[in-house]
């Protein structure tokens, strides 16, 4: 099976090739402003590196987030154009199970990460199981770090953080677990990208796939807002406070 894997949804650029599991090619560019330049020539590059021709791409994988709202709609998009027109599968894997795949043979729990700003993170809890397979143990979800240091007492269970925005967090996550594991390897990789794609579903219905943000874009909340004044306006009851 010949594969494209594409990943825009944090600072890294990585674009990847590969026959089955063996990565044949791969770019990687930490750019991130320039990510809707770079990718397409990358992606050009990359599949001519490899000797493929672009009818000869038989599955797309793509991360479809969290992540960079910007970075993460980039890749939707450009995975799902490519899927149609090259008629190839398209499949979709999370940013956070990819940031994990990176962190290799640890027995406890491996907790990725991407700063979400003011005190909040978007991270997942991923374990490998007897097979070396990766293992969602709590959903990813968009959550304050303190509320996540909390649920992850619970598990009972060795600690590994890998994240994007770790010097920003890396004391308060010491402080709660002194023994936690920190990997500082947190760029994901083609090989990463792949080994997860591999081995996940097809999306069956290519129209409907869709990033996954985890919170409201900024659009969204300012919509939501405006909603909320004119529901205010149109109901006279209401008293304004």
């Amino acid at each position: 099976m010949n594969i494209l894997a594409i990943d825009t949804s944090a600072a890294p650029l990585t674009i990847a090739t590969a026959v089955d599991q063996k990565i044949i090619a791969q770019a990687l560019d930490v750019g991130m402003k320039s990510h809707s330049v770079k990718l397409m020539p990358a992606i050009d590059t990359v599949v001519k590196q490899t000797g493929f021709k672009q009818s000869d791409i038989d599955r797309i994988i793509v991360a479809q987030g969290p992540g960079s709202f910007t970075g993460i709609r980039l890749a939707v998009t450009t995975a799902k154009m490519l899927a149609w027109t090259l008629d190839a599968q398209l499949v979709g894997v999370s940013s956070l199970a990819v940031l994990a795949r990176n962190v290799r043979d640890f027995s406890g729990c491996i907790v990725p990460f991407f700063d979400a700003r003011n005190g909040n993170v978007f991270a997942g809890v991923y374990q490998e199981d007897a097979a070396g397979d990766l293992q969602n143990v709590l959903q990813d979800s968009h959550i304050a770090l303190l509320d996540l240091l909390a649920e992850l007492q619970k598990l009972h269970q060795p600690l590994c953080f890998i994240g994007q925005g770790m010097d920003v967090y890396r004391n308060q996550i010491l402080a709660t677990y002194p023994d936690a594991k920190i990997v500082e390897d947190n760029i994901p990789t083609g090989q990463s990208l792949v080994d997860i794609g591999f081995k996940s579903p097809i999306v069956e219905d290519i129209d409907q796939f869709v990033p996954e943000y985890l919170r409201q874009t900024q659009a969204e909340m300012l919509w939501a807002q405006k909603q909320s004044t004119e529901v205010l306006k149109n109901n006279n009851y209401i008293q304004d406070v």
